[in-house]
């Protein structure tokens, strides 16, 4: 049974540690204020967040870690409080669409106080060997966004400003010939397991026609898809 929740605000709601699931919600403009997701504990994202239905609600400084996102859609979200870091995380079937805050998928985050594990990398590089897809973004309009530790070959996306780039393309790359700024995106590989990733021009950053205009070029070169 779905639980349906609307216009209400939770402030530090948190779901911390392995083995957890949360699932069968929907809701509506819903705001989250200091809240998390986090496990340290497993190097799998084993807190899994499934069958999760969002539309048009607020994050406002939350926090995100080791955790699997199953069969989710989100629909407009605010994000406040800076950058939403979504750390170690892994996807399966999660569309995100219309007006999009900032967001990263990046690296696993270790304990406070302990250094990064490299089996929670490995563990992120298996889960992916048995998803069909993780992300549909085509309809997302971000402010700004990341998806550096998401395979690009996973991700569904609009060709237009969503663009696919290969690690191995890049291997003999002569620097002279890619446009000023390329390195936005092009140096993300440094801190990606993946052969290959997604890189966005945000349709609402104020630096849209600049990233687009850098990402057709690197197209045209036979670097981008």
């Amino acid at each position: 049974m779905t639980t349906r929740i609307t216009k209400q605000r939770f402030d530090n709601l948190r779901s911390v540690g392995g083995g957890q699931v949360v699932e069968d919600i929907e809701l509506d403009q819903c705001t989250f204020v200091g809240s998390s997701l986090v496990q340290w504990d497993d190097p799998n994202p084993s807190l899994v967040v499934r069958r999760i239905r969002a539309t048009r609600c607020t994050l406002d400084n939350c926090t995100v870690v080791g955790t699997r996102f199953e069969d989710v859609s989100v629909e407009h979200l605010a994000i406040k409080g800076g950058m939403l870091y979504l750390n170690g995380c892994v996807f399966s079937r999660v569309r995100i669409s219309g007006r999009i805050g900032p967001l990263m998928a990046v690296s696993p985050m270790p304990k406070p106080r302990e250094k990064p594990s490299p089996v929670a990398e490995q563990s992120i590089i298996r889960a992916y060997e048995s998803i069909d897809w993780a992300l549909d973004v085509s309809g997302a309009e971000f402010t700004d966004v990341s998806l550096d530790y998401v395979p690009g070959d996973l991700v569904r996306r609009d060709p237009e400003t969503q663009f696919l780039l290969h690690r191995q393309r890049l291997a003999d790359l002569d620097h002279r010939a890619l446009p000023i700024d390329a390195d936005i995106y092009l140096s993300r590989f440094e801190h990606s397991p993946f052969d290959s990733m997604v890189a966005v021009a945000p349709k609402r950053s104020r630096h849209f026609r600049d990233l687009l205009r850098i990402l057709e070029r690197l197209r045209e070169l036979g670097l981008a898809e």
